[in-house]
């Protein structure tokens, strides 16, 4: 297999080099609320940056199911819920209040890319503070993924 020339396909993350780039590598942050429905409208859920790298936001996914229902390609939920993230590492919010989860996230297919990078510092921990405005019976499970790259120390 020949190498890839440098510069070829742009950014390279490459974990095993020695370099700047090679001091990168892709990663994945989950964080999933309880169960929120109108009967339990609020919920909090965290990630925990880890203390050997600062984590560069890049793009947001999520998927929600109502009441743990099988999902298609076709039957994919935009849950009625709003959220608000606050960096705990540099005590910002990075909006000025509760926003609909589906105007910062998308599914897969689509999801929201941030213009530039954000960066979360080691240790840090990122809060998330989740409402939900569902008719009364109905039940959403959340799982909201933070894209991105962590710059090794």
């Amino acid at each position: 297999m020949n190498a890839i020339a440098a510069g070829q396909l742009g950014p390279v993350f490459n974990p095993q080099a020695n370099t700047l780039q090679g001091r990168t590598d892709y990663f994945f942050y989950p964080t999933t609320p309880a169960a929120l429905s109108s009967v339990t409208p609020a919920a909090q859920s965290l990630i925990q940056i880890d203390a050997d790298s600062q984590f560069a936001l890049l793009a947001l996914t999520y998927q929600a199911s109502v009441a743990a229902a099988a999902l298609t390609d076709g039957t994919n939920v935009i849950p009625l819920v709003t959220v608000s993230i606050a960096d705990g590492g540099s005590g910002k919010y990075l909006m000025a209040g509760p926003i609909p989860l589906g105007a910062i996230a998308g599914d897969g297919k689509q999801p929201y890319r941030l213009i530039g990078p954000r960066i979360f510092q080691p240790n840090s921990t990122i809060n998330f503070n989740w409402t939900s405005f569902v008719a009364a019976g109905t039940s959403y499970l959340i799982t909201l993924v933070l894209h991105g790259a962590k710059l090794y120390n």
